[in-house]
């Protein structure tokens, strides 16, 4: 059984036994921690992690992973489109697809915006949907997927208002914050602030002056080129295999391996 949070408490997990003890979180936002914690789980979850680790320093906790045992195993989460405020669109507006994992959102929720080299309302179909909730089971780790408007053809770009809407009030640490870039939007996609990884899928080209993600996967493409230019950046750069179906699709084949390099990311967040 899971034992309900307090304000001010974690539940650490030893050899099967539930201990609780007591933390000074008072920078750690409660809201939702406890319900994604407890949600879907069954009467009797198994976890598969020693401890809920404390934050150091008051910051968020890693994401705790517990593969098969989180809510999209069971409930796909919701999806909408949304019209944002933002004055770096033409006509002071931009559309924005969001999909959240089942529960209350929470600011210790990773986040993936996603600057896509289309149209961003068929940009995640019902296959793809289908697609994250299995990696999301698999993993045990949830996260929010965002896809901003491109508009007038403008290259993809990751704006402020664009995290404001997604994140509102729960603000993300950079840790938790992903992005990722498709085609012509991958420059965009590396040079986003406030953004600790990002994959880019078939990156075109190698413009590339600012990085500032520390972490970067690159599926197909130009790999070789992008990633001597990123490396010399300071940027730790993987690549994976430029076969056609990896590098045109991110919720393709590529797709374990993406979210693996992600949430490898996110656990380890201090």
């Amino acid at each position: 059984m899971f034992t309900t949070f307090s304000r001010r408490a974690f539940v650490l997990v030893s050899s099967g036994m539930v201990v609780m003890a007591a933390a000074a979180l008072g920078t750690l936002p409660p809201e939702g921690l406890a319900e994604r914690l407890g949600a879907h789980l069954g009467p009797d979850p198994a976890l598969t992690t020693a401890a809920v680790r404390l934050p150091p320093g008051g910051s968020l906790p890693a994401p705790l992973p517990r593969p098969g045992q989180v809510s999209t195993c069971v409930q796909s989460g919701p999806t909408e489109v949304v019209t944002v405020p933002d004055e770096t669109a033409p006509g002071g507006e931009r559309e924005l697809w969001v999909r959240r994992p089942p529960g209350p959102d929470s600011a210790d929720l990773p986040v993936l915006y996603l600057l896509h080299d289309g149209d961003h309302r068929t940009a995640v179909d019902e296959e793809a949907r289908s697609a994250l909730d299995r990696e999301m089971c698999r993993t045990g780790v949830e996260f929010v997927v965002a896809v901003p408007e491109r508009v007038s053809g403008e290259p993809g770009v990751l704006t402020r208002a664009v995290v404001r809407a997604v994140e509102g009030g729960r603000e993300r640490p950079r840790t938790l914050r992903a992005v990722g870039g498709t085609g012509d939007a991958a420059p965009a996609a590396v040079a986003s602030p406030s953004v600790a990884q990002t994959v880019l899928w078939n990156p075109e080209g190698t413009e590339v002056t600012t990085a500032e993600a520390t972490r970067i996967l690159l599926v197909g493409g130009d790999v070789d080129g992008m990633a001597g230019v990123l490396s010399d950046l300071g940027m730790t750069v993987t690549t994976r295999s430029s076969d056609e179906d990896h590098a045109t699709d991110p919720w393709g084949p590529s797709l374990p391996e993406a979210v693996d390099f992600l949430v490898s990311g996110w656990a380890t967040t201090p």
